[in-house]
C-alpha cells in the first residue's frame, strides 16, 4: 500500500489516472459509488490529462474465500490496465465471499495499486439505519485512501490522527479512514452512516504528499 501515492497525486510524470473496476457476477459496482470516487480523485489528484473511473469486465470465478496470494493471482489474470508512461492506474475488484485472514473485512488494499471490495460482507453489514449503498461508497473511498498512503503509510503526518490500536487508520469518526469503515463493525459503531470523505487532517496529508 502507498507505494504509488505520489505518482497518483502529482501532475508528473503520470499526467492521467485510470481506475479499473472488475467484478464477480452479481457484485458490480454502483454508478453512485463510482461517481463519488471520481469526484474525490479529481479534487485530490493533480492530473492535467484527466481521471477516468470505469467499469472493466466481469470476473469468471466462484471463489468464496480470498487470501492475499489469491488476490494477487486474480489481479495478474484479470487486470487489463497497467501504469505506463504518462498514465497511472489503479485496479479494484468487487468480489463475493470474504477475506480469509479477516472475515470481518469489507475491503482490503493488498498491493501498491490494487484493492478488493467484498460485496457480500458489505451486504452483511447493513442494518435498519445504514444501507448497502452508503457502506459501498465509504469502503471504496477508504481503500483508495490506503492506495494514496493514508494514514502514515511511508510518511509521518504533522497531525496526530493515526489510531494507535488500528495502524494506518484515522482516530476520527468523521474521517472515511476511520478503521470501522472497512469492518463489519460499521453497522454497530457508525449507526448514523459511515463518513464518505477524507477529513481535514487526511487532506492535509494528501496535499503534503502531492506538493512536498
Amino acid at each position: 500500500m502507498g507505494a504509488m501515492a505520489r505518482t497518483y497525486l502529482r501532475g508528473a510524470p503520470a499526467t492521467s489516472l485510470v481506475v479499473e473496476l472488475d467484478w464477480m457476477a452479481g457484485r458490480a459496482p454502483s454508478t453512485s459509488a463510482l461517481d463519488h470516487l471520481s469526484a474525490i480523485l479529481r479534487r485530490e489528484c493533480d492530473k492535467p490529462g484527466g481521471i477516468e473511473v470505469r467499469r472493466g469486465s466481469e470476473i469468471s470465478t466462484t471463489r468464496t474465500s480470498w487470501t492475499v496470494d489469491d488476490l494477487l493471482v486474480l489481479e495478474h489474470e484479470a487486470r487489463s490496465q497497467r501504469s505506463a508512461g504518462s498514465r497511472a492506474t489503479m485496479w479494484i475488484a468487487y468480489l463475493g465471499g470474504s477475506f480469509a485472514p479477516n472475515e470481518h473485512a469489507l475491503g482490503v488494499s493488498f498491493a501498491g495499486s490494487a484493492s478488493a471490495i467484498f460485496r457480500d460482507r458489505i451486504n452483511d453489514a447493513t442494518s435498519a439505519l445504514i444501507i448497502a449503498s452508503e457502506i459501498e461508497r465509504s469502503v471504496l473511498v477508504h481503500e483508495v485512501g490506503h492506495l494514496l498512503a493514508l494514514v502514515n503509510i511511508g510518511y509521518r503526518s504533522r497531525f496526530d490522527h493515526e489510531d494507535a490500536a488500528h495502524p494506518n487508520h484515522s482516530n476520527s469518526r468523521d474521517s472515511v479512514m476511520y478503521w470501522a469503515v472497512e469492518d463489519i463493525s460499521v453497522r454497530n459503531l457508525l449507526g448514523g452512516g459511515p463518513p464518505s470523505d477524507f477529513d481535514s487532517a487526511d487532506r492535509a496529508d494528501l496535499a503534503m504528499l502531492r506538493e512536498g
